[in-house]
This record gives structure tokens, sequence and C-alpha cells, in this order.
């Protein structure tokens, strides 16, 4: 975990230790999915048909509820 939090922020194994005991458990390793769910979006906005895997079908997912929440919006609005 420490070599995933050093080349996800760019921080020395010590800073990337100290920080991990300071924050509340799961802190780091939910900004890190954050962050690769943020880099599958962008390349699904990019191209929907080049990604895949699991964070791929959430993406997919909340697009589609997106999309079927603003068919409803302007549904009820005729």
């Amino acid at each position: 975990m420490i070599g995933r939090l050093c080349e996800e922020f760019h921080c020395l194994p010590s800073q990337a230790w100290r920080e991990w005991q300071r924050v509340p458990a799961g802190f780091l390793e939910t900004v890190i999915e954050m962050r690769e769910f943020a880099k599958v979006k962008q390349a699904y906005d990019a191209n929907p048909a080049g990604v895949a895997g699991p964070l791929a079908d959430l993406v997919r997912a909340f697009d589609f509820e997106r999309a079927a929440a603003l068919i409803e919006a302007r549904r009820r609005g005729r």
C-alpha cells in the first residue's frame, strides 16, 4: 500500500507512511479509488466502447441513470 501511495501522490515512502498513519482509516484508499474512477470516466467519455472492467461498469451505470433521469425530466416537462 505504501508503494501505491508513493506512486499516486508522488511522495517518499516515509511521507506516505506518516500520512497513512495520520488520516482516518480508509481515507487514502478512497481517494485513490475516486481518482481511478475519474480516469475511467474520462476514458469512457472519450470512447465508451474502449473501456472495460468493474469501474467502467460503474461509470456506464451512472451514465445510464443520468440519461434516464434526463429523459424522465423532459417527459414530465411536456
